[in-house]
């Protein structure tokens, strides 16, 4: 990514018609369904908007069915004004679109709100202090989410093993407007295939644009504590992944990966074989309840299963390049590869 690109797109991200308003949680009422009250500001949502509104509450899908079965929209609006007062959020930002006059997501505050603005400014004076630059940037929502992966002037490469080489020092920044989170971003170089890309994990957070808050990560290099630990984390899961196979149940939480980040089930299960693995367990005659499918195990290793997740992340013509989704799953891949293996002792079929 060049200057030109990186500040178009930038630029792009700055120019969008949003608006932030803080509310207080009291603030947010429902009047029907995905009918709500914004600071006196009447206005229909988008369902999954709805849905936001109720995780922030601790309501379930199943609750808001229950209670439409019994009550209708009433009885869904009465459960959600009666569990939004009592959400313990001190402040929530709804972000608005001042063109389609639409809600575009609701975020739960953790202390102060980040503006795009700050966020750039802040990975700015990050690249600029400790000579980084934009490899790319990605997005989801059309910009209420950003992240961007950096490169390091000087380059630092280590190794998993004899020829499978990985850039150690590269880094990534994820905006909310509710934080900013820093982490490690490892860069694998694998044949001709281009580059398999791992996140993970995140090294700092930072929740207001306060001056002092930006000082605690400008300062984190790859000399750095938390850049060590968690380099030295990764290369040793990487270690015993390469050696262990996964089990049923690993395959199962990859597959639920994929799904959370809308590809479709049957879709998943041919990235990763999953429901293949469990039928053949099955008719063997084990009964693929969680106890027998953390022991039951597949002929992948867990290292081939997150090479197969980060490779779809990486490859897949799904998504467009700078959808924000192929980072969290990869952010995700990490996340189940960095887990207690469940390999003890195996019921194997193989």
């Amino acid at each position: 990514m060049d200057t030109n690109e990186y500040n178009k797109i930038k630029q792009d991200i700055l120019d969008r018609p949003i608006i932030y308003r803080e509310l207080e949680p009291k603030e947010i009422v429902a009047l029907g369904e995905n009918f709500y009250n914004f600071g006196n500001t009447s206005v229909q949502v988008e369902p999954e908007i709805a849905e936001i509104i109720d995780n922030i509450a601790g309501i379930t899908k199943g609750q808001t069915r229950i209670a439409h079965e019994n009550y209708g929209d009433f009885g869904v609006t009465n459960l959600r004004n009666f569990f939004g007062q009592a959400t313990k959020d001190n402040r929530i930002v709804v972000a608005a679109d001042t063109q389609s006059k639409q809600i575009v997501d609701v975020i739960p505050l953790k202390d102060k709100l980040i503006t795009p603005y700050a966020f750039f400014n802040f990975v700015e004076m990050y690249m600029d202090k400790n000579q980084y630059y934009p490899l790319k940037v990605e997005y989801l929502n059309g910009g209420n989410m950003v992240s961007i992966i950096m490169k390091p002037i000087h380059e630092e490469y280590m190794e998993y093993s004899k020829g499978d080489r990985f850039l150690s020092n590269a880094v990534f920044f994820m905006w909310t407007p509710a934080e900013i989170a820093m982490g490690n971003y490892y860069i694998r170089l694998v044949c001709t295939n281009g580059s398999t890309r791992l996140i993970r994990h995140s090294m700092a957070k930072i929740t207001s644009p306060d001056m002092s808050e930006f000082r605690k990560v400008l300062c984190i290099t790859s000399d750095s504590d938390p850049f060590i630990e968690n380099l030295d984390t990764m290369l040793e899961s990487a270690r015993i992944a390469k050696k262990t196979n996964a089990s049923v149940n690993e395959l199962k939480s990859a597959v639920n990966m994929l799904v959370k980040q809308g590809i479709d089930y049957e879709d998943a299960n041919k990235i990763i074989p999953y429901e293949q693995t469990k039928t053949k367990y099955e008719k063997a005659g084990y009964p693929m309840v969680y106890k027998y499918m953390t022991q039951a195990k597949s002929d992948k290793t867990m290292w081939e299963i997150f090479n197969m997740l980060t490779y779809f992340a990486t490859h897949n013509d799904v998504w467009s390049p700078h959808d924000l989704r192929r980072s969290s799953l990869m952010e995700s891949s990490m996340g189940l590869l960095l887990k207690k293996r469940d390999i003890k002792e195996y019921y194997n079929i193989f």
